[in-house]
């Protein structure tokens, strides 16, 4: 109980899964909490003083149950695992937090909607500008803009982020905490030094390994989302102690490429979600989805919730569109695309060390479908559906290594 005890003290936000042997146990408060959302029967163990403590346990082979009926009600565990074999122990066990996981920070399938991103997302006020930097764990994608603070709502909506970090002492919780009976992120408050914009570009060039940031595009202009970049950083550290070596390199986003629209307009328009709630069917994304995999159902929805307004880029989209009417080129595709399945976040799981077996596998045979859709873009005439096929690469190489046939 003393071990318990100092390592729920670095964690008191969070409800500490505590490994003992083939059960995850929580106590005290945490306990009380887990009983009365999850249902558990609340006993009680004797910790050799004057007082028992509340107790409430689940088994580890099925603990992702309870973990996501927990994330789904708002919570955070911290997961808590024996980092030694207790035969080999001399006394306690040696136990250590391995995660923790909220609603924006998950790796696990039973975690996650496969057709839409799962965002994190920092938020730096500067004066009138505010930054944001938006990480989806599960695939490594990481996102920076800047917004004025009156378009603020517009542009956070096309994340629909599940989880924001703010600085404490900024005005930034009420703008986006929702009004009382609406469902919205949950919000995190961290110390306001930890959103140094200088701070946060150190971070970034010892992370990425780089002398400077216009390596990624990133100007003077960009100092509020370099700031929430460091914050993001920062936090994920804290989730995650082993490091997260699948995030991919920040992609700056640009005022003007897109429309802007505000959670009203999205609404009221049905682009992702009916007014009856947040089903998809009756939507412009129900009526338009005909996707085959998870990557390309969250294109469509991320396009949808940001139209595009630069006419070159409208008319070569229009024009892949053109080409992809064809039905023998659309027909290869399909085909080729089929059985597929979440490259993306496979390959983030990879990258990072969480891979099972059987996922491994799946990424494999999803990677020796990538001739076939080759050849399915070898029948395209467009210049946009060329420019895709240029920069293509098969990762023949990846395939033979994992024992599987490319053909």
């Amino acid at each position: 109980m003393q071990q318990y005890r100092e390592i729920k003290s670095r964690h008191q936000d969070a409800i500490l899964f505590f490994r003992m042997g083939e059960f995850y146990e929580m106590f005290y408060e945490d306990a009380e909490v887990a009983s009365r959302t999850l249902g558990l029967t609340l006993t009680s163990r004797n910790n050799g003083g004057a007082s028992e403590v509340p107790l409430a346990g689940v088994p580890v082979k099925a603990a992702g149950e309870y973990l996501r009926r927990l994330i789904q009600q708002g919570f955070r565990v911290s997961i808590c695992e024996q980092t030694e074999d207790p035969k080999l122990a001399k006394g306690i066990v040696k136990r250590e937090v391995v995660e923790t996981i909220t609603p924006g920070a998950a790796f696990s399938d039973d975690l996650l909607d496969g057709a839409r991103n799962n965002y994190l997302c920092a938020l730096n006020r500067d004066g009138d500008l505010v930054g944001i930097a938006a990480v989806d764990l599960s695939t490594g994608e990481f996102r920076l803009a800047v917004s004025q603070a009156s378009d603020l709502e517009s542009v956070l909506s096309r994340f629909s982020p599940r989880e924001v970090i703010v600085a404490r002492d900024s005005n930034l919780v009420h703008t986006v905490k929702s009004p009382a009976g609406e469902e919205g992120p949950m919000v995190t408050e961290r110390e306001g030094w930890e959103f140094d914009p200088d701070l946060g570009r150190d971070q970034l060039l010892d992370r990425f390994r780089v002398s400077s940031l216009e390596a990624f595009g990133i100007e003077a202009a960009d100092r509020a989302s370099v700031g929430a970049a460091g914050g993001l950083l920062r936090y994920l550290g804290e989730l995650q102690p082993a490091g997260t070596p699948h995030l991919a390199r920040p992609k700056i986003e640009r005022p003007g490429g897109s429309m802007p629209l505000d959670e009203m307009t999205r609404r009221n328009l049905e682009l992702v979600e009916s007014m009856r709630g947040g089903e998809t069917s009756g939507t412009l994304l129900g009526v338009l989805d005909r996707t085959l995999t998870p990557m390309g159902a969250r294109l469509l929805r991320q396009w949808l919730l940001a139209p595009l307004i630069d006419r070159s880029l409208i008319n070569a989209r229009l024009g892949a569109v053109e080409v992809l009417s064809d039905t023998l080129v659309r027909s290869a595709m399909r085909e080729a695309l089929n059985g597929v399945r979440d490259v993306e976040r496979l390959a983030g799981k990879t990258a990072a060390g969480r891979v099972s077996p059987r996922e491994l596998r799946a990424l494999g045979d999803s990677m020796a479908r990538l001739p076939l859709l080759e050849s399915a873009l070898e029948r395209a005439r467009s210049l946009a559906v060329r420019k895709e096929e240029a920069a293509f690469d098969k990762h023949a190489a990846l395939c033979d290594r994992w024992g599987v046939v490319c053909v």
